[in-house]
C-alpha cells in the first residue's frame, strides 16, 4: 500500500506521459515525465537511506509548491520514512517547534527559506539539505521498488493546532492517504489523464489531490503561489480538469473573473473554511453549478467526511433547495456521523451538538500525545470539536466550533495565541479575539481590547507588534476598544456576545 507505488507503475506503463508541470516560476515551464519523476523519487529515497535514515525516521519539509516538493514527498514514502510538511507561511519559532517535537533527523527546504531561519537550521543534530542540492542526489541510482508497508504504517505528521492551542502532529498512515485519494477520485470524478491544478499549498488540502492524480496517470500542475488572474489563465491554457481552493481564494478568483468559460473543467473543489452565501452564489453564477463540490472534514480525518456534490449545488442554483447553501452536505460513503450532547448521547435531527465521525481515513492519533488522542478518539469515534446539526434528510449544518478556533483564508488561527500577544502590549489589560464572517477570508480575525489606563497604544503600534510575533493570517484585521469584556457567572468571556456586538455595529 505504499503511496509512491502509482508513480512507479505509470512510469512502466506510460513512461513519457506528463506527471508534473511547474507553473509561474519566471521561466519556461518545467515538465517531468513519469519516467523522470520516478527516477527523481527513487534518487531521493536512495539518498535518504544513504544518509542513514531508517524506517520511521522523520524528514521535515519547508518547501513551496514545486516539482522538488513532489519528489521529496513521495521519495519519503518510497524509503519508508515519515514526511513532516510545514507551511511556509508560519514563523521560524513554529517551524522550530515542529522539528523538535517530531525529532526530525533531516530538514529539506527551499534555499531562501532555510537562509532566513538561522535558529531552525542551528538545531543540534539536524541535517539540512537545500532544494538546490537535490539535483546531485544520485540521479542514476538503481531503480528499486518502494518499500513494502503495512496499511497502518505512519507516513506523515501534519501539524495542526488543537484544543489547547499547542500544535500537535496528526499521524496519518499510508492507509489514510490511500482512502482520502479514493474519495477524491469518486467525488471529483477523476478520469484517465486528469489535469489537476495546485495553486493552494501542497502542505495542506491540495496535497491530498496529488496521489489520486498519479493513480489515473494524470498531470499535477504546481504553482509556488496563488495569483487569481494567472489561475484563470492556467485553467484555460492547460485545459485543467479539476482544482482545489479555499473559499477566500474563490472570492479573489471571482474578483478577476471576466466571464471566461472553461470547457475542460469538471471540478472546482472547495473546503477548509466557511464560505459566505454571497461568494457561493456568485461562484454558482460564474461557473457551472455542475462543477462545484464542497466537503467538510479536518486533518484528523482528511478531506471527506461529508460532501455537497454537484447535484446539490445545482439544486441551490435552480432555487429548488436554496436552504442547502448553508449545508456541508451528506456523509460520504463509508462514513458514519453522530451529533452528541455533552454527555456523549445522540441528539435528534435539528438539535445542536458536537459532530462526531467514523471514517476509513482517520488518523492513528496525535504524535506522542496520548491524552489528546484519548480525548479525541473515543470508542472509535472522532470528536471533531465542531458544533452542528443534521436535518431529516441527513444534511449536515456546521454552525460553530467548540474549539476556540478561527479559520481565516483556509488556515487555522487559535484565538489564545493572538490574545496572548495582544495582552502583552503595554496599555492593554485584556484581549479577546473572535472570527467574523468575511467575503474574502471566510473569517476575519477581530480583536476586542480593554485598556489598562488612559494611554492606549495606537493601532500602528499594535499592528507592528503583531507583525513581529504572528504569522500574517493570524494578525487581527480589526481592533475594537471596549470598557470590559462580557463574561458569564464563571468568568468565561462570552465571545458569542462580542461577535453579535460587532455584527450589529454596537461595539465601541
Amino acid at each position: 500500500m505504499n503511496i509512491a507505488e502509482p508513480i512507479y507503475r505509470v512510469a512502466i506503463q506510460s513512461p513519457d506521459a506528463c506527471a508534473v508541470v511547474e507553473l509561474g516560476a519566471g521561466g519556461p515551464e518545467r515538465r517531468l515525465s513519469y519516467d523522470e519523476l520516478a527516477a527523481k523519487v527513487n534518487a531521493v529515497a536512495a539518498a535518504l537511506l544513504r544518509l542513514g535514515l531508517r524506517r520511521g525516521d522523520r524528514v521535515a519539509m519547508l518547501m513551496r509548491n514545486s516539482p522538488e516538493y513532489v519528489q521529496v514527498f513521495f521519495g519519503c514514502a518510497a524509503a519508508g520514512v515519515v514526511a513532516v510538511p510545514m507551511s511556509v507561511r508560519l514563523l521560524e519559532a513554529e517551524h522550530t517547534h515542529f522539528v523538535r517535537d517530531a525529532e526530525a533527523a533531516l530538514l529539506i527546504g527551499d534555499d531562501d527559506l532555510l537562509a532566513s531561519r538561522p535558529a531552525l537550521c542551528a538545531l543540534p543534530g539536524l541535517v539540512r539539505v537545500a532544494r538546490s542540492e537535490l539535483e546531485r542526489w544520485a540521479p542514476d541510482a538503481p531503480r528499486v521498488e518502494p518499500v513494502a508497508v503495512e496499511p497502518q504504517e505512519l507516513f506523515s505528521l501534519m501539524y495542526t493546532s488543537g484544543t489547547t492551542g499547542s500544535p500537535k502532529g496528526v499521524m496519518l498512515s499510508h492507509r489514510s492517504w490511500r482512502e482520502a485519494a479514493e474519495y477524491v477520485k469518486e467525488y471529483l470524478d477523476y478520469r484517465d489523464g486528469e489535469r489537476t491544478l495546485h495553486v493552494a499549498a501542497l502542505t495542506h488540502g491540495a496535497g491530498f489531490l496529488m496521489l489520486p492524480t498519479f493513480d489515473v496517470g494524470g498531470t499535477n500542475y504546481v504553482a509556488a503561489k496563488f495569483d487569481a488572474r494567472e489561475t484563470l489563465n492556467w485553467l484555460g491554457r492547460h485545459e485543467i480538469t479539476n482544482f482545489f481552493l479555499v473559499p477566500s481564494m474563490i472570492r479573489m478568483l471571482l474578483n478577476e473573473h471576466r466571464g471566461e468559460k472553461f470547457q475542460s473543467l469538471r471540478s472546482l473543489y472547495y473546503a477548509g473554511s466557511p464560505i459566505d452565501q454571497a461568494t457561493l452564489t456568485a461562484a454558482l453564477g460564474a461557473f457551472s453549478p455542475g462543477v462545484l463540490v464542497q466537503s467538510f472534514a479536518q486533518m484528523e480525518s482528511p478531506m471527506f467526511l461529508t460532501v455537497m456534490d454537484r447535484e446539490s449545488h445545482a439544486r441551490i442554483a435552480s432555487g429548488k433547495q436554496p436552504g442547502l447553501i448553508r449545508s456541508a452536505g451528506k456523509a460520504c460513503r463509508g462514513v458514519s456521523l453522530r451529533i452528541v450532547d455533552d454527555s456523549g448521547l445522540d441528539v435528534p435531527p435539528g438539535q445542536l451538538g458536537e459532530i462526531c465521525a467514523r471514517a476509513p481515513q482517520m488518523m492513528e492519533g496525535y504524535w506522542r500525545r496520548a491524552d489528546a488522542t484519548a480525548s479525541t478518539l473515543v470508542d472509535g469515534w472522532l470528536h471533531t470539536g465542531d458544533i452542528g446539526h443534521l436535518d431529516q434528510d441527513g444534511n449536515l449544518f456546521v454552525v460553530d466550533r467548540k474549539k476556540d478556533m478561527i479559520i481565516s483564508g483556509g488556515s487555522n488561527v487559535y484565538a489564545r495565541e493572538v490574545e496572548d500577544v495582544l495582552a502583552s502590549i503595554a496599555g492593554v489589560a485584556e484581549a479577546a479575539v473572535v472570527g467574523l464572517p468575511d467575503p474574502v477570508w471566510g473569517e476575519a480575525v477581530t480583536a476586542f481590547l480593554v485598556p489598562s489606563g488612559a494611554q492606549r497604544p495606537t493601532t500602528a503600534e499594535i499592528a507592528e507588534r503583531c507583525t513581529r510575533e504572528l504569522a500574517d493570517y493570524r494578525r487581527p484585521k480589526t481592533y475594537h476598544w471596549v470598557e470590559t469584556l462580557p463574561r458569564n457567572a464563571y468568568g468565561k468571556v462570552l465571545k458569542r456576545e462580542l461577535r453579535e456586538r460587532a455584527l450589529q455595529g454596537a461595539s465601541k
